[in-house]
């Protein structure tokens, strides 16, 4: 069963139902990749997938674009449909599992990344719905869209009340850039726990460590019998930790597997980042006549004159 989901453009270039080509163009070009990386978040707890998706997960996050009307005297409405998670990846929702990381199989693709854009206007730095990729997706949302005569991009339908719609504007994209600088760099790691849950059709796996934490891992190179072989056993895990913007871990993104030794009890311990990401617009400061280089240029505190100074540069080297 497919789902109608509308998103509404407002600003001068798409009044009245009829928007300039290049406005709703930029729209439908930036908001296919947005909502696919998406779905593979709220599956996997990551927007990125390194070969080929499974069949479920394309199926999921198809969005099809089935119409166009008029709205109000600043606006058009896009129509589109998408299928409910149930109904296109019944395969995963069979397997039950203690720590359930799936979205609720009645929603859709459209209805998660509405999700998205309400976690990131509340800045929630706790939030499992987005990671960097997805931040950065919204960013590019930014000149195409909103600086080509698009003031805001407003969706609805199914479980999200045309009422109170999911709102996307520069504001929004600018809150997205400041998560996602606030987002720690991720870090190798070596994690050691118990392999409690594995997902085969898409990698994904839940880590316990020590004192009962669960860690989401994702093994995009696994194959699926070496998985299976170290079900319910004690492993040590190599790779990368993902953070959120709080600092809290995400998900441990894998290359090796293994058993673990009694050594490997140290590891049972969840990561924490050690830096952050560097704002280089905060390092930008306006110099004046007394900052910057203007302070220092053309001065030198000694009494040494500048062929002393060569001298002794000479006698270095």
């Amino acid at each position: 069963m497919m789902v109608e989901h509308i998103l509404t453009i407002k600003g001068p270039d798409a009044a009245n139902g009829k928007p300039k080509p290049l406005a709703a163009g930029n729209v439908l070009r930036a908001i296919e990749p947005a909502v696919k990386a998406t779905v593979a978040m709220g599956f996997r707890g990551s927007s990125t997938i390194r070969g080929r998706m499974p069949r479920w997960l394309t199926a999921a996050s198809d969005i099809r674009f089935v119409d166009m009307s008029s709205g109000d005297s600043e606006s058009t409405l896009l129509h589109f449909e998408a299928p409910r998670f149930g109904d296109v990846a019944d395969e995963v929702y069979k397997q039950k599992t203690l720590f359930d990381i799936r979205p609720n199989e009645n929603d859709t693709a459209f209805n998660l990344f509405a999700d998205v854009l309400v976690d990131v206007g509340k800045q929630d730095r706790e939030s499992e719905r987005f990671d960097s990729g997805i931040l950065r997706r919204l960013e590019r949302f930014r000149a195409p869209v909103f600086g080509q005569g698009v003031e805001t991009l407003s969706l609805y339908g199914d479980r999200v009340q045309k009422q109170n719609p999911a709102s996307f504007d520069s504001k929004l994209v600018q809150l997205a850039a400041s998560l996602y600088q606030e987002t720690p760099a991720p870090k190798r790691v070596r994690i050691a726990g118990k392999l409690d849950m594995i997902r085969a059709s898409d990698r994904v796996f839940v880590l316990i460590l020590k004192k009962g934490e669960p860690v989401r891992g994702v093994w995009d190179r696994a194959e699926v019998d070496d998985l299976k072989k170290l079900f319910g056993q004690d492993v040590v895990v190599d790779g990368s930790a993902v953070f959120r913007p709080s600092g809290g871990l995400l998900r441990v993104e894998v290359e090796t597997m293994s058993m673990a030794g009694e050594q490997d009890t140290v590891f049972s311990t969840l990561p924490r980042p050690t830096s952050r990401k560097l704002d280089l617009g905060k390092l930008r400061k306006r110099q004046t006549k007394r900052s910057g280089m203007a302070a220092i240029y053309d001065k030198w505190p000694s009494e040494e004159s500048e062929h002393e100074i060569l001298a002794a540069l000479d006698e270095i080297e």
